[in-house]
């Protein structure tokens, strides 16, 4: 491949709540590194930014999940990267490759490093048969993990969203993300989304455009949707006492979804919100926070309110 010249040298900006850091392509085909690295808590997002004259496209790869890259203006690209919430503390990098049209490349590794969030713990005994399983419901279960993680592997290469993203519904936080449960003495999987107080009807609402890519009715989650929002996006809406799209069908941001309701292993009615990007379990907050919504601050939480399985 032909050698990019220093007056087209591909430079890479990581926005990271409004403060941006420079690294530049290095001159030869081994990667370089951005010398600081950007810090970032578990369960949150980090934006970088690639521009330079004549880039056609840019890959990115953190560990084994693909980074995707779409166009966000002239010589532009963008990706949001998420780290899980139960990512490993310390280092990471990105590795990075940005290809012009003239066909040459260079890549760089930008330095990330995770840290760890003090999530909060609670305790709580439900009834033992509300905590005890069959082989025959464990096999579901099982059914529909491999469901979600072939819906989690299809998602559409370009970007679907538009700045800001919204809350789903109005209510209080009943359960934040992260929390670390204790079911009757059995630690449990931290909760990966965030419960909000919603009475049984209230419309749910689809926090950004997307393609509807899941409807159904799961064991612990009950009545179900996904939404796609492209590049490695998604967003999920359980509990739904009435689905008010159909598998396939593409959503605008504000169009009604659904219901809320108390499908699946609940003790009340409410709305669990999730987010996945790129495999890691995100808080859902962070696409409003990161993209110019409302902070999750004005949606107080009640760590008293109904508690739920996940």
């Amino acid at each position: 491949m032909s050698e990019i010249i220093v007056g087209r040298i591909v430079t890479i900006t990581i926005a990271v709540l409004g403060v941006f850091f420079g690294a530049a392509f290095g001159g030869s085909r081994s990667p370089s590194v951005a010398v600081k690295p950007i810090e970032v808590f578990q369960g949150e997002i980090v934006e970088l930014k690639v521009s330079g004259i004549g880039l056609a496209a840019v890959e990115g790869q953190l560990g084994k999940e693909t980074v995707r890259f779409y166009p966000s203006g002239r010589g532009t690209f963008s990706a949001l990267v998420g780290v899980d919430l139960e990512a490993k503390p310390g280092p990471a990098r990105v590795l990075v490759k940005g290809t012009q049209r003239a066909g040459g490349y260079r890549e760089t590794q930008i330095a990330l490093k995770i840290k760890p969030k003090a999530f909060e713990k609670e305790s709580f005994s439900v009834p033992p048969e509300f905590d005890q399983l069959s082989p025959e419901m464990l096999e579901r279960i099982h059914r529909e993990q491999e469901q979600l993680t072939r819906v989690f592997s299809t998602s559409v290469p370009e970007r679907l969203w538009e700045n800001p993203f919204i809350a789903p519904v109005q209510g209080d936080i009943s359960s934040s993300f992260g929390y670390r449960r204790v079911i009757n003495d059995a630690p449990r999987a931290p909760h990966t989304g965030v419960d909000l107080k919603a009475p049984m009807g209230t419309e749910v609402l689809a926090v950004n455009n997307g393609r509807v890519v899941l409807v159904g009715d799961f064991f612990f989650s009950g009545n179900s949707l996904v939404l796609d929002h492209g590049a490695g996006l998604y967003t999920m809406y359980f509990h739904l006492s009435e689905f008010r799209v159909q598998e396939g069908a593409e959503v605008r941001k504000g169009e009604v979804i659904g219901l809320s309701g108390m499908t699946g292993r609940v003790t009340g009615p409410h709305l669990h919100w999730g987010a996945r990007l790129n495999g890691a379990r995100i808080d859902p907050f962070e696409l409003v926070k990161k993209s110019g919504g409302m902070s999750d601050k004005a949606f107080r939480s009640d760590a008293a309110a109904d508690k739920v399985e996940k």
